[in-house]
């Protein structure tokens, strides 16, 4: 601006007074060639070059700077030139002693100073002025400009929604692929990285994993024994009565609250708590508890409960509600007591057959759960051992897929019982057994793999794996048996009418000394599609 001016003005200066010839000089030739204008006219390159003024060249440089800065610049220069000259010693003033010096001139002189003073402020004020109103224009032009440019492109959205329409199918087939890559990226991609996305699904993942328990007699008791204590303090009384009435005021309270609590747990055993109310939002109806505000989708269980007995009432024994089947079948032997009830009606079969009354047996690989009594739950078990314990006559026992420890001497049922695995693959559910397991009664097994541990390999020496003695008949399907590096038979039955019908077996590992599949003369097995293989015996 008017600092590079001024620079160029020195050097101009300077140039024209020293020689002609010197490299710093500004002639006319040079000029030419700093603005890139070539010579016209046939002027040679080698014509002489006159050197140009001062004014010229400030004229010049004037042209080539913005107008503001060359006007700052010359008020610059001139307020420069008017402060050099108030200590210009060069100027010729009169001296003290003589005698036309009078009071008024110097009175005059420091009015004039004064008035130069104050005429420079004036002009500083002035200048920023001048500045605050340029930047002020400069803003309102901006701001002026992006109104319009924000009228013009709404002028522009208005008239393209009149030709296209409203219509979501017209819109889009308007748009270009690079429109609708921008549109689908502000619909599908961004709301799900915005803050406000963000801080929404943490509050939605906390509320769905925050379960508070609330225990509604534990309330009504402590409510209970605060307004005790505020009727005792006399908290409660808005009045001042009579010490004498005091007793009978309390025995009027106590009974008109017994009376409520009453009422409200008639609602609860009745279901009239319970109102049908239809959601504005899904017009679906939905359940709501007047006495505790809560609100459901599903028909509470009390409501489930006095329609089940209503039918057993119209409809007799047939009709029983499930759950009082269940405990009615638990209180039973499940054989043959419980089988025999089952085959009453299809109702009380699914109550004697119910999921409730199979025992469980965690595998070895939940060991850590199954070390914990209050895990375990109803008829779980931590070992195939205390299972067989615990079970009645009739009961199943269900393996779940792992590996089960049986330890030496191994197993024995004396009642009719049922063990159940994994009937579509037997290898999921594997016995690891040191010893034999004998079975003295009649039962079912289905889908487990019985077989020796490599650990007791040797040990248990001349022992079978299954073991049928005399009256001992077991059904099987689908099982294996492999009895491979230990001593005895694989399966033996042994004595009057043992025996079964077993299916899909597989028999291997018999000692070379033993069978694989020992059968005595008086047993009776009927088998299908079994397997009998690298048995070293006979």
């Amino acid at each position: 601006g008017k600092f590079h001016a001024a620079s160029v003005m020195n050097n101009g200066e300077h140039g024209a007074e020293e020689d002609s010839g010197d490299e710093e000089g500004f002639t006319t030739g040079k000029l030419r060639n700093i603005f890139g204008i070539a010579n016209y006219g046939g002027e040679s390159n080698h014509e002489e070059e006159t050197a140009l003024s001062k004014d010229q060249i400030e004229s010049t440089m004037n042209m080539l700077e913005d107008e503001d800065d060359v006007k700052a610049m010359q008020s610059a220069r001139k307020e420069a030139a008017d402060e050099l000259q108030e200590f210009d010693e060069s100027i010729q003033f009169k001296q003290d002693g003589d005698e036309t010096d009078t009071t008024d001139d110097s009175i005059g002189k420091q009015d004039k100073v004064a008035k130069k003073s104050k005429q420079k402020k004036k002009k500083v004020v002035l200048d920023q002025k001048v500045i605050d109103a340029r930047q002020i224009g400069g803003d309102d032009k901006d701001s002026t400009k992006d109104d319009d440019d924000e009228k013009e492109l709404e002028k522009e959205f208005a008239n393209w929604q009149s030709k296209v329409g409203m219509d979501a199918t017209k819109i889009n087939d308007s748009l270009n692929p690079l429109e609708l890559y921008g549109l689908k990226i502000k619909e599908s991609v961004d709301p799900y990285f915005s803050p406000y996305y963000f801080a929404e699904r943490k509050k939605l993942e906390e509320a769905t994993n925050t379960t508070i328990e609330i225990d509604l007699d534990e309330i009504e008791r402590m409510k209970i024994e605060e307004e005790q204590r505020a009727f005792e303090d006399g908290d409660l009384l808005s009045t001042f009565p009579d010490p004498e009435a005091l007793p009978r005021q309390r025995q009027l309270y106590s009974r008109e609250k017994a009376r409520l609590r009453a009422e409200t747990i008639k609602r609860k055993l009745t279901g009239q708590n319970w109102i049908t109310k239809i959601d504005e939002l899904s017009k679906k109806p939905f359940y709501f508890n007047i006495d505790t505000g809560e609100a459901i989708w599903e028909k509470p269980n009390v409501l489930q409960m006095l329609e089940a007995n209503e039918a057993a009432r119209s409809g007799g024994w047939r009709i029983l509600p499930l759950k009082l089947l269940v405990s009615i079948m638990e209180c039973l032997v499940p054989f043959p007591d419980r089988n025999q009830c089952g085959a009453t009606c299809r109702r009380w079969h699914e109550a004697a057959t119910d999921i409730s009354f199979v025992k469980h047996v965690w595998p070895v690989e939940m060991g850590a759960l199954a070390m914990n009594d209050k895990k375990l739950g109803k008829n779980h078990f931590r070992t195939i051992a205390d299972a067989i314990s615990a079970a009645v006559p009739g009961d199943t026992i269900e393996l779940g897929d792992g590996h089960y420890w049986v330890q030496y001497p191994g197993l024995v049922v004396d009642i009719p019982l049922r063990i159940i695995g994994d009937e579509v693959d037997p290898s999921h559910v594997v016995v690891e057994l040191s010893g034999d397991i004998l079975w003295k009664n009649c039962g079912w097994m289905e889908g487990v793999t019985i077989r020796r541990p490599r650990i007791a390999t040797g040990i248990a020496s001349k022992s079978d794996i299954l073991r049928i003695e005399s009256g001992g008949r077991l059904d099987l399907f689908h099982c294996i048996f492999d009895n491979h590096g230990s001593f005895g038979n694989t399966v033996s039955m042994i004595g009057n009418n043992s025996g079964g019908r077993w299916k899909k077996a597989s028999i291997s590992g018999g000692d070379k000394s033993k069978s694989g599949l020992l059968l005595d003369d008086n047993a009776f097995a009927e088998f299908t599609d079994c397997e009998i293989r690298d048995n070293a015996g006979v």
